[in-house]
Parts: C-alpha cells; structure tokens; sequence
C-alpha cells in the first residue's frame, strides 16, 4: 500500500522506487501483486506517466487514512513506552494497599498527571493475563517464567499486641508464657486448621500450636483485633508497619521472629517496556523498602531484601 500511495503520489515507478529505496522493478510488483489481490486495475500506465484509475483514486484516500490510524498508534505506543499515561490496572494485598500504598497514592498520582489508576486490593492470586492486571505486589516465590519479578524486600513473621492489652495482661517474657495469653489466631480461607506459629529459639525453629481465643480468615482482621486490645497476635512485620510506627502496636519476644517470604513487584514480559509500569514499580519498590525501615527501627529485626 505504501509503494502503491508512493507510484501515485509521484506520478512515477522510478521516482517511487528512489523515495522508498527498492528497486524500479521491486515497486512494479508490489503494485502488481495488490491489483491481483483486488481484482482491480489501479493504476493506467503509458511509457511517460502513471495515473490513477477511479478506483485507485477512492482506494489511495483509504490508504491514507490507514497510514494516519497506523502512526497515530506507533505515536500512541511510543508515547506508552516514554511517557507514563493511561489507565494503570494493579492488584495489591489488602493491609499494604489500605494502610500503605493508598496514603501514598496522591504524591505518585501528582507526579503523574496523565495516568489513571485502577486498583484492585485482594490476599488472592491473580491471573495477571486473564484478568488483565498490569501489576501485581506478591507474597512468596513467583516462578512462572512469563512474569517478571522484582523483589522488594524480604520479610519476617512477628508476635505483637496493643500496649493497652500488655498493660493489663503482663508482657509475656518467653515463647512457653504465651498460653497464659488471650491469642488470635489465622485461619486460611476454606481451611479448618489454625496457622501455627512459628519462632526462631536459636539455631532452631520452633512451631507452636496453642489454644485460640479468636481466629479470623483475614490477616488484616487480626490487625484491628491486635490494635482493639483482643490480644496476642503472630502476623507479617510489613503488614503490620503503620501500627508498629505509630505504637499502636508493639513487638514482643526479641530473638524470635523467623523469616518470611519475600515481597515483590510482579507484571508480564509485555508490561516491562511500558513507563507507566515502570515508573509504579519503582514506586512501589521505594515504598517497601521505606516501610521496612520503620519496620526494623520498631522491631530490632534487620531491613534487608
């Protein structure tokens, strides 16, 4: 279509040719190849000039109007990939995205003025093809191939309480104290079994199966019981940052946290060039690894990736 809007912009095969850099005889073909595929003569050809027929007249209009469409979206995709715009689809944890990344979300949102977000907050797994998620933040070893992972940070698993409830309960000053304790526990989704606990006690790790006074299929849930004063609770430190910074929340048994999965920024092979999933991973990058700063000042535990 190109070497055909070219013949009769030009009036001319070999001037074509010249302007696009293919041979006289290359050109004749394309042209030729493209009335055969309609079935319709183009072009009128003499020995001094080229013409175009009625038809080629109505079809050079559309080429051009194909060749616009065509740069506007090598513009539009340019524009993608060097400047972040659009709309922006992610899907992040529940107590990251409420507590952490939503605070947040106006200072990335002024950096960016052309790009639009579409937040998603679950604890599930998502298809990030099938339910066409740009970005993902997850929680554990991500191996599919097709993705690519950019780790945040690591994380631990803490034992906390409301400094109200240690006020009035006593501070438990050993891993055995405990069951002297109201705990609350989590329990998975469509799981009867408790999540047990889990401390490190030196060179080993020890898992501890206690009597709950509550449990909850929502890690958050148990964060606002925690916070509420309902007692003992053993959960992700990172969940738990805003709490711990503001002292609402306080770590307990020094020593003993044992280490967790990882945290990391996740979106498909497709996604990697575009800006606006650049510019929020890094974002996002930043902002875990601040929160797991305030983390380790209010835990003891090392800030490490």
């Amino acid at each position: 279509m190109k070497v055909f809007a070219r013949v009769a912009e030009l009036g001319s095969f070999s001037a074509a040719a010249d302007a696009l850099d293919v041979s006289r005889a290359m050109a004749s073909t394309q042209v030729a190849a493209l009335e055969k595929q309609y079935g319709v003569r183009l072009l009128n050809r003499t020995t001094r000039k080229v013409a175009l027929t009625s038809e080629g007249a109505r079809f050079l209009e559309h080429c051009r109007g194909i060749f616009k469409a065509v740069q506007a979206a090598e513009d539009d995709l340019h524009e993608a990939r060097e400047k972040p715009s659009g709309r922006l689809r992610v899907d992040v944890p529940g107590a990251f995205g409420r507590h952490l990344l939503m605070p947040a979300l106006p200072d990335f949102l002024a950096r960016y003025p052309a790009l639009e977000m579409d937040i998603r907050i679950s604890d599930r797994v998502v298809d990030l093809v099938a339910e066409e998620v740009d970005v993902v933040v997850r929680a554990g070893t991500v191996t599919d191939p097709n993705l690519v992972v950019r780790r945040a940070v690591g994380s631990h698993w803490i034992t906390c309480a409301a400094p109200a409830y240690l006020d009035r309960a006593g501070w438990p000053a050993s891993i055995d104290e405990l069951e002297r304790h109201h705990l609350v526990g989590f329990r998975a989704p469509d799981d009867a079994h408790v999540r047990p606990w889990l401390f490190q006690e030196g060179p080993r790790q020890r898992t501890l199966k206690p009597s709950f006074r509550a449990t909850s299929d929502s890690p958050e849930a148990l964060l606002v019981a925690a916070v509420s004063g309902a007692g003992i609770i053993q959960t992700m430190d990172l969940l738990a940052a805003r709490p711990l910074q503001e002292r609402e929340l306080v770590a307990l048994l020094p020593g003993t946290a044992v280490r967790g999965p990882p945290i990391s920024v996740v979106y498909t092979q497709a996604a990697h060039r575009l800006a606006k999933v650049r510019v929020f991973t890094d974002f996002t990058l930043q902002l875990l690894r601040q929160w797991q700063r305030h983390v380790a000042l209010a835990t003891g535990l090392p800030a490490s990736t």
